[in-house]
């Protein structure tokens, strides 16, 4: 027998309630939010090998950091490394040590980094617009094509933007409500000393120049963060900040000037080699590869607000929480256009703003604005399988070639660095791409005529799903071109007590080695000036010449030399005239394994 009143629907319960919504909606979204946050970058962490550059270097520190019980001092192959603070050496550490000598546990602290971040995006957009504004500025932070690729690197960007999320969320805690604002002001310089702990001074000076600018815009955010300069917040910021570079100043006078001061001077006015600025990425490919990190919302959200850029910021009246995601991502991503060295990633620190600015802006956009971005997002497909369809005849008859591994220290000259043959290997991705585009950019444009934009966001970030599985398939399959690691397990398998490893390049651009070989190797051909660190801790026995390398191949011990392909006719040349014997082991990527003996 029918009660008389009518079921809720699904509208009537997640989309347009008659009431006020119920309070578990929020968790249901926080949780639903977590748990992709989690089967997307913590289920995946085992997927393909440490990559030369960054994750070579903090991941091989740290595992040298666990072998020697010198907590203080990171090293790379027994010479300092001391660019950076402590804090993400301690958790790869403490990763290492739980779970053992693998990829994955290297990667755990980048992987818990970016689902604190995701999860802080959500927390700051439901204080700044409700819990809506947060869930879909969460599923844009997570959603695009930067998360799945640099949220996952091992290195400190991914650590340093949790943290800097942390103090911008503690400070608006702070600012709601005057009980328990001393606490949460604490937490403040907590999350900024501990930022500072993972990468510089930027830890404190992003979030202090953000407050600073809202201060000066707003009254009552100058009354209220003013007791942000109580000296109980400053000590337990100079506490946690401070007693590291103390102490290593201590026991290396000159550290700060010599490591760190160099560190800051080489960003901001940029390193010069050869006439041209080193490891450095032009601003107006800066710009391309920040379109193409945030893509699909660059395509989704980007035009729409331009055409309605009135409407979607209200110029005339920008109220508080308007203002804090644009000066968040101001006061990041302007400082880096400007810099003498910059790259790509650095903004990472601010994409937690950007989504929610975006999340703020799909909200206020008309309908036909909406239309737009679903329509580019359609086109996008096509595109893609377009691609796919033309990708052999692409590919037919090209005869690139891969370059030295040096040449691929930033992602625009590793993307620009892929033979036009290699592409090929990625067809399947980008049928992945076009399917998922083309099925949901269709689902989106229909939720967006029905009248239900959140549904519709929602649809664009379950094609990125797919398609973000798919980039870390194809990161993980690139690793031969970009790691060392297959090289490294080769020569464990077989080397000896008093077997020698050499290595003919520079150290970063080998580092992987570092992690996967679990023992010292050595360095041809390098200056031992190329390495800040090699003064400080006079290490300079890691460096041979040619000569000494010769010396050794003679002898009886076994000797492994790791060379770029392009090296290969040199070294030969070298050993036919000692009258040596070589042996090519194995290639990886375009190293080339060589040996004394069998």
């Amino acid at each position: 027998m029918s009660s008389g009143n009518p079921a809720l629907s699904l509208d009537d319960v997640f989309l347009a309630p008659r009431a006020l919504e119920p309070p578990p909606l929020r968790r249901m979204l926080f949780i639903f939010l977590l748990s992709l946050t989690a089967i997307l970058h913590i289920a995946t962490i085992g997927w393909g090998d440490l990559y030369n550059e960054t994750e070579g270097q903090y991941a091989g520190a740290a595992r040298e950091m666990l072998a020697s019980h010198q907590w203080l001092m990171p090293t790379n192959d027994g010479i300092p490394r001391l660019q950076k603070p402590l804090l993400l050496y301690w958790a790869i550490v403490i990763s290492l040590k739980a779970f053992g000598l693998t990829t994955a546990a290297a990667r755990l602290s980048i992987a818990f980094a970016t689902f604190a971040s995701i999860a802080l995006t959500f927390l700051i957009g439901d204080r700044l617009g409700g819990h809506w504004r947060g869930f879909l500025a969460g599923l844009i932070h997570l959603c695009c094509c930067g998360a799945f690729i640099f949220g996952r690197i091992v290195m400190p960007e991914p650590v340093f933007s949790a943290f800097i999320a942390g103090a911008i969320y503690c400070a608006i805690r702070g600012y709601e409500r005057r009980r328990g604002r001393r606490g949460w002001f604490i937490g403040f310089w907590i999350c900024a000393a501990l930022a500072c702990m993972t990468k510089s001074l930027h830890g404190l000076i992003y979030p202090a120049a953000i407050l600073v600018i809202l201060s000066c815009f707003y009254r009552e955010a100058r009354i209220r963060f003013r007791e942000l300069l109580r000296l109980d917040g400053i000590l337990v910021f100079l506490l946690i900040a401070t007693p590291w570079h103390l102490w290593l100043e201590w026991q290396h006078p000159g550290f700060l000037s010599q490591v760190t001061a160099r560190e800051w001077l080489v960003h901001l006015g940029g390193r010069v080699d050869a006439g041209h600025t080193y490891d450095n990425v032009p601003r107006l490919t800066f710009v391309a590869l920040h379109l193409a990190w945030w893509f699909p919302w660059t395509v989704a959200i980007f035009p729409g607000a331009l055409l309605t850029w009135r409407r979607v910021l209200r110029p005339r009246e920008i109220e508080f929480t308007d203002a804090l995601p644009l000066c968040w991502m101001g006061v990041v991503l302007l400082p880096l256009f400007f810099l003498g060295q910059r790259q790509d990633y650095y903004s990472m620190s601010m994409w937690g703003g950007f989504a929610i600015w975006a999340a703020t802006a799909w909200e206020r956009m008309p309908r036909w604005a909406r239309m737009i971005g679903g329509a580019g997002l359609l086109v996008a497909g096509l595109m893609a399988g377009l691609v796919a369809w033309q990708m052999p005849k692409l590919a037919h008859g090209a005869d690139g070639q891969w370059g030295v591994t040096a040449a691929r220290s930033t992602a625009w000259r590793a993307l620009t660095d892929i033979p036009i043959a290699a592409w090929l290997g990625f067809r399947s991705m980008f049928v992945i791409i076009a399917l998922a585009l083309i099925f949901f950019s269709v689902a989106t444009l229909w939720f967006i005529w029905q009248r239900r934009p959140r549904l519709a966001l929602t649809a664009i970030a379950a094609a990125m799903v797919p398609i973000g599985f798919s980039m870390m398939d194809g990161v993980a399959r690139m690793a031969p071109y970009f790691s060392l690691a297959a090289a490294a397990e080769f020569i464990q398998a077989r080397i000896g007590p008093n077997d020698k490893i050499v290595y003919e390049g520079q150290m970063h651009v080998g580092s992987s080695l570092l992690f996967y070989l679990h023992r010292k190797f050595y360095l041809v051909n390098q200056d031992a000036a190329s390495e800040p660190g090699a003064a400080i801790g006079d290490a300079t026995d890691v460096f041979l010449d040619e000569p000494t390398v010769l010396n050794a191949w003679t002898a009886n011990d076994s000797v492994y030399l790791l060379i770029e392909r392009n090296r290969l006719p040199h070294w030969r040349e070298r050993f036919q005239a000692e009258g040596a014997a070589v042996e090519e082991l194995a290639t990886c990527g375009t190293t080339v394994l060589l040996s004394n003996h069998r």
